[in-house]
């Protein structure tokens, strides 16, 4: 019996302040549209920004409310995005061929979010590092690590798009 007199008074005691519990929307509502450049890259590795640009216009597309628009005149944001580094380490290899078994590929890129209306940064100057593994035994490549990887990072720029608290 007194541990349902205990949660009723907490449940009123945090009724009136709100406990930080909401049921608003996550994203902001002023913003409808976002454009996404190509990612610059200063890699010398190929194609990955495009591999990023897309994994991101697709998490965009899936998860928010707002539209990825191929025409900068037409959005109400831009989400820049540069790709800083890409790195190669071998995580587990054979001893006696000395020949790699597993593999990681560490991806690290930098995002600005602008409002193009106000030129207020919504994300500013923001750098995210994310890894992914392959192995080398199965036949996989390096670039199901970065699919991987580009997967990831528009999950965590995603992230970053939501509304602080």
């Amino acid at each position: 019996m007194k541990y349902y007199s205990i949660l009723i008074v907490f449940t009123f005691m945090c009724w009136p302040m709100g406990c930080g519990y909401s049921t608003g929307n996550l994203y902001r509502t002023d913003v409808e549209t976002v454009f996404i450049p190509i990612f610059e890259s200063q890699s010398f590795r190929r194609q990955v920004e495009f591999e990023i640009t897309g994994a991101l216009a697709r998490q965009i597309e899936l998860n928010t409310p707002y539209k990825v628009v191929s025409n900068r005149s037409e959005a109400d944001t831009i989400l820049y995005g540069r790709i800083l580094g890409i790195g190669e380490t071998v995580l587990t290899q054979q001893r006696q061929l000395d020949r790699p078994l597993e593999n990681k590929v560490v991806l690290k890129v930098n995002v600005i979010w602008k409002d193009l209306r106000n030129s207020e940064l919504l994300v500013d100057n923001q750098t995210f590092q994310v890894s992914g593994d392959y192995a080398v035994l199965l036949g996989a490549g390096s670039g199901s690590a970065v699919r991987k990887g580009a997967n990831d990072l528009a999950v965590r720029i995603v992230e970053k798009m939501e509304k602080t608290w």
